[in-house]
């Protein structure tokens, strides 16, 4: 899901940003290790919305009071009620700001299920590997029965030699069999993010060994002074791999202060995106 941001605690940092919009600090649940701390644990603060005032937050960040423990999955995202914000009366003019902040509102809730249905809709129509190798056997036991019995030699005697053609598609699905073992081995995608407004127009792959490949591209970091960039899916180890586009050209010396969240830009280029991998 794009509304839901995932990070690993290593016992000393406090903050963790994210990036998508919502409405209100209600909007926002946060868990860790699976638990939900209370609200005396955490605090949110949003971004400063932008003109109009009926448009979303678009990120912000939460401060714990404690560093949750090394190692703990902090997990925040958003959950819009499903509930009126506001009593429109017949006798008062509605506001437009009003009007806008509930269609508003009604839009990312509709975003939500259709990324929730598209996902049941996509997961319950591609079959594993495993499943495959199971349905490639049963054919391949099957086939071998056929090719054995009486009634495909009788056969065979009367038309031409299809006991040698039931043989070889046998060794044909066998091949088959054996390419699908094969595949087992490979690395591939199994998470990833494209770029949107949305999310600030940042984008990441992760692939089942557990390598990252991400990045982003703005507009709006200042080039005056020292930006902090956070990741949108966090490495495990600060070993990465991190290279910053200068205005003329590309300068991994402008990346300071790595952590696994988040690194430093240094301010004293233009720059306007990033790239980074590693695990």
């Amino acid at each position: 899901m794009s509304n839901i941001q995932t990070y690993t605690g290593d016992g000393s940092t406090t903050t963790f940003y994210f990036t998508f919009p919502f409405f209100g600090t209600s909007d926002i649940k946060v868990s860790v290790g699976g638990a939900t701390p209370t609200s005396d644990d955490f605090t949110i603060y949003p971004n400063p919305s932008p003109a109009p005032a009926d448009t979303p937050y678009t990120g912000g960040r939460i401060d714990f009071a404690v560093a949750p423990s090394n190692g703990a999955t902090i997990k925040i995202w958003r959950d819009i009620a499903l509930e009126r914000h506001i009593d429109y009366q017949p006798t008062a003019q509605p506001q437009s700001h009003q009007l806008n902040q509930d269609i508003n509102q009604c839009i990312e809730i509709l975003k939500e299920l259709a990324e929730t249905l598209t996902n049941i809709v996509s997961l319950s129509n591609v079959p594993t590997l495993n499943d495959l190798l199971s349905d490639l056997t049963d054919i391949q036991t099957t086939i071998g029965t056929l090719a054995t019995a009486s009634s495909v030699t009788e056969l065979s005697n009367t038309v031409g030699d299809h006991t040698t053609s039931i043989s070889n598609l046998n060794t044909t699905v066998g091949g088959h069999t054996t390419s699908i073992n094969t595949l087992n081995g490979y690395d591939y995608v199994v998470e990833s993010q494209v770029p949107s407004a949305e999310n600030n127009y940042t984008w990441y792959r992760k692939y089942k060994s557990g390598w990252i490949e991400q990045g982003q591209y703005s507009t709006n970091w200042d080039t005056s002074q020292p930006c902090l960039i956070t990741f949108p899916i966090p490495f495990t180890t600060t070993n990465y791999f991190v290279i910053v586009n200068e205005t003329n050209g590309t300068n991994s010396s402008l990346v300071t202060n790595r952590t696994t969240t988040t690194f430093t830009k240094q301010g004293n280029q233009g720059a306007d995106a990033y790239f980074a991998c590693g695990y």
